[in-house]
C-alpha cells in the first residue's frame, strides 16, 4: 500500500506533467501534439494520484497531543505534516516546539480566525476540526461528507464564514464549500473553469480567492467575490506554472506557484484584482524551495513548508531570496498558519 508520504508526492510530481507544455517539442511532433500528448499523461497521473487519496491511514494514531503551557500567551505557527498525522505547533517566529496536535486523518490546510482559533482539515476523514489558541482539545468539528479530498482552508475576516476547497476524484472534479459562521452544513460553490480547486484566501474585505486547475489541467484563478453566489474566473497578465497557497498579506493577493517559471522551485506572486482581471505586482522567489504548498505570511516573514525537503523555511517577505530559519524534522508538511493570542 502506498505511503501518506507516497499518496502526497503524487499530487506533486505526478502533475508537474502538466507544467512542462513549454519545453522542447520531440522530433517528429507538432507542438500541437506535444501538448496533447502531455495533457494526456498529465490527466492520467492526476487522476491516479486521486484514486490512491481514498486509501485512509491503517493503523490508529494512539499518541497524546500535547502543549506547553506558556504556549497560550504566545504567538503560535501551526504546522500540518499530512506523512506523521500531526499538526505541530511553534512559538512564532522563535521557531520553539510548544505542542502538538495528534490523532488527526492525513491532515492538509489550517487556518486561523480573528479570534486565534485554528482550523484543521482532516483529508482522510472529511472534517475540519477548530481549536482554540494553544488547545489541545477540539471546540467544533464540521462534516465535509460527500467531498472529493478536503484541502485549504480560509476564515472571512468580516463574518467569520469558513471557506474549505475541496480537489476533486477520478469521477469528477471539487468544489468549493462554505460553511457560515463555520458552523453547519456547508454552501457548494463550483465553476466550469475551476475543475480542480487547490487553496484559497479571503482579504479583508470578505472577498474569497481561489486557484487550481482546469478540465486540460492548466492554472486557474477565481474569486467569490464578498456576496456573490458565483465564483468568476479572473484573468491574469502573467503566468503561474502550478498552483500554491493563496493569501491575503494586507495589499495584494499572494498566489503561490510551486513551478516557477517551469522550474522546480517556488515562488509567490502578488496579485492585484480589479474586476475580472489579475496584475502580478510582483514576485517572492524562494531560493532553494522546491514544492511549497500553503504557506504563512506574518508580517515581513513567510514561513513555507517545503513537502520535498521536509522542513518549514523562514523567508523575508516579499523581498524572498534565501532562507532565515528552517524546521526540520517534517514528514510531508503540507500548510502553515499563524495564531494569536487573545
Amino acid at each position: 500500500m502506498m505511503t501518506l508520504r507516497g499518496r502526497r508526492c503524487a499530487l506533486v510530481f505526478g502533475a508537474v506533467i502538466a507544467v512542462l507544455a513549454g519545453c522542447a517539442v520531440p522530433s517528429g511532433q507538432t507542438p500541437q501534439s506535444s501538448i496533447q500528448n502531455n495533457r494526456s499523461s498529465a490527466q492520467s497521473l492526476f487522476l491516479a494520484f486521486l484514486d490512491r487519496m481514498k486509501e485512509a491511514p491503517t493503523r490508529p494514531d494512539r499518541r497524546a497531543s500535547w502543549m506547553a503551557p506558556e504556549a497560550k500567551k504566545q504567538r503560535l505557527l501551526y504546522l500540518s505534516d499530512g506523512g506523521a498525522d500531526e499538526v505541530l505547533i511553534y512559538s512564532y517566529p522563535a521557531g520553539k516546539k510548544v505542542g502538538a496536535l495528534t490523532q488527526l486523518r492525513d491532515p492538509a490546510g489550517v487556518c486561523s480566525d480573528a479570534a486565534g482559533d485554528v482550523w484543521v482539515v482532516n483529508s482522510a476523514s472529511f472534517t475540519i476540526v477548530e481549536y482554540a489558541h494553544g488547545a489541545t482539545k477540539s471546540e467544533a468539528t464540521l462534516s465535509d461528507a460527500g467531498a472529493s479530498n478536503p484541502l485549504g482552508c480560509s476564515v472571512d475576516p468580516t463574518t467569520g464564514n469558513l471557506a474549505v476547497t475541496n480537489l476533486g476524484a477520478s469521477t469528477g472534479g471539487g468544489d468549493l464549500a462554505i460553511y457560515t459562521g463555520a458552523k453547519g452544513s456547508a454552501k457548494k460553490y463550483q465553476d466550469s473553469d475551476l475543475t480542480y480547486p487547490y487553496f484559497c484566501g479571503y482579504d479583508d474585505q470578505g472577498n474569497l480567492f481561489v486557484d487550481g486547475l482546469n478540465s486540460s489541467y492548466g492554472f486557474v484563478f477565481a474569486e467569490l467575490p464578498s456576496g456573490s453566489g458565483k465564483l468568476q474566473t479572473i484573468g491574469l497578465n502573467g503566468t503561474v506554472d502550478f498552483p500554491g497557497g493563496v493569501q491575503w498579506d494586507g495589499s495584494y493577493v499572494a498566489i503561490g506557484d510551486q513551478y516557477y517559471q517551469g522550474k522546480h522551485t517556488s515562488a509567490i506572486d502578488q496579485v492585484s484584482v480589479s474586476g475580472s482581471a489579475g496584475t502580478v505586482e510582483g514576485t517572492t522567489t524562494l531560493t532553494s524551495s522546491c514544492n511549497v504548498l500553503q504557506f504563512a505570511i506574518a508580517g515581513s516573514t513567510v514561513v513555507a513548508p517545503d513537502v520535498c525537503s521536509s522542513d518549514a523555511r523562514y523567508y523575508h517577505y516579499p523581498a524572498g531570496g534565501s532562507s532565515t530559519k528552517t524546521l526540520t524534522g517534517l514528514t510531508y508538511p503540507v500548510a502553515a498558519a499563524v495564531s494569536l493570542p487573545q
